[in-house]
């Protein structure tokens, strides 16, 4: 697609009901030219019939965390209470943005639904989100406030061994402000939330999908509760093993678990479930339909940081690509297995073909 024409599209998600005129006004071209990129939108079927009725199943919103990752890596093994020699990054992080970027990398349209503050980390965020690719329409900048931070250690093993974040910002992230991209979410082919945010933003979020197939990060598991009631409104969820625990009630132990854990989340609604075991894998499952387990793939890991949220994008990625549940997990740990082997939260380099090339590479 042309770029004065994903510039059009963008144009009419926010304002359905646009005159051709504005259009041309705010783009600086003829209102002729609009007529004719919008004649040639119809023909490929991303606008179809009249009052433009945006075609559907074609792009990805994520709604969820935007931070400034601060990491630091230890040189050698760990001392508490004591200096550590190494070194300090400072990346653009955040769960849902994260999940956004990914899904651009991959080749899909994304648009991310946040809030900064007006701060130094909030304009740089800004500013590498949207080179990232993704479409930052909805990424609200709130005069006095303070852009989220994540502030992480990373040990010789490149595991991490504590965290702190201060996401308050996200309380401001209201089912009012929420409600200005109500269109957008509307015309999704996937919705993906992440459970940094609050339980109100979540029920609106819920409550107003209409038909849209919602996936869902759980974050940790403390922050996994608040969709308890909400799970039969979820088509895909990917807890890791605590977070499924917590949420079902049952101990995993065993792949047998695993297999009770699954028909429980579908007793409860939800379509499918990708549950991270781990270095033991993935086991998937989809209501009436397939199940199975999926082995890790070996990798040398730098760094844990981000692989969960390239997982949740490779899901969101296959979706919307039509592809089978088993393909989709494969492809999904391919994503978080080149992750988990950089430095950053977000693999630079992370495309369709790299993906398929390491699966090859591996099988």
């Amino acid at each position: 697609m042309a770029n004065r024409e994903k510039q059009i599209l963008r144009i009419i998600r926010r304002d359905p009901f646009i005159q051709q005129q504005e259009i041309a006004e705010l783009l600086g071209i003829s209102r002729s030219c609009v007529a004719g990129h919008i004649m040639n939108l119809n023909k490929k079927g991303d606008i179809k019939g009249k009052g433009y009725i945006l075609s559907e199943n074609s792009y990805a919103v994520t709604v969820g965390a935007t931070n400034m990752d601060v990491t630091s890596y230890v040189f050698s093994e760990l001392i508490y209470e004591d200096s550590n020699p190494g070194k300090n990054k400072s990346t653009a992080g955040g769960v849902g943005r994260n999940i956004a970027h990914n899904i651009a990398l991959l080749g899909n349209e994304s648009y991310l639904i946040s809030v900064i503050g007006d701060d130094f980390y909030g304009e740089t965020l800004f500013e590498q989100t949207k080179l990232s690719g993704v479409y930052t329409d909805y990424l609200h900048k709130l005069a006095g406030e303070v852009t989220s931070t994540y502030n992480s250690l990373i040990d010789e093993q490149g595991e991490m061994r504590v965290a702190v974040n201060d996401m308050n910002i996200l309380e401001k992230l209201t089912p009012a402000l929420l409600s200005q991209s109500k269109t957008l979410i509307q015309n999704a082919g996937v919705l993906i939330v992440d459970c940094n945010l609050t339980e109100d933003a979540l029920e609106w979020l819920f409550c107003h999908a209409e038909n849209i197939p919602i996936f869902v990060d759980t974050v940790s598991t403390f922050k996994a509760n608040k969709i308890r009631h909400w799970l039969s409104h979820i088509h895909t969820l990917k807890p890791n093993r605590l977070e499924a625990e917590i949420l079902s009630g049952i101990k995993i132990m065993t792949l047998a678990d695993a297999v009770d854990v699954a028909a429980w989340f579908h007793q409860q609604g939800v379509q499918r479930l990708a549950l991270s075991m781990g270095t033991d894998g993935v086991y998937y499952s989809e209501m009436g339909g397939v199940a199975g387990y999926s082995p890790t793939i070996p990798i040398n890991i730098v760094n844990t940081n981000g692989a969960g949220d390239a997982m949740m994008a490779g899901l969101a990625h296959c979706w919307l690509e039509r592809m089978t549940l088993e393909e989709s997990i494969r492809f999904s740990q391919g994503c978080s297995a080149l992750t988990l082997s950089s430095e950053l939260t977000n693999y630079p380099n992370l495309s369709c073909s790299k993906v398929k090339k390491l699966l090859e590479l591996k099988s």
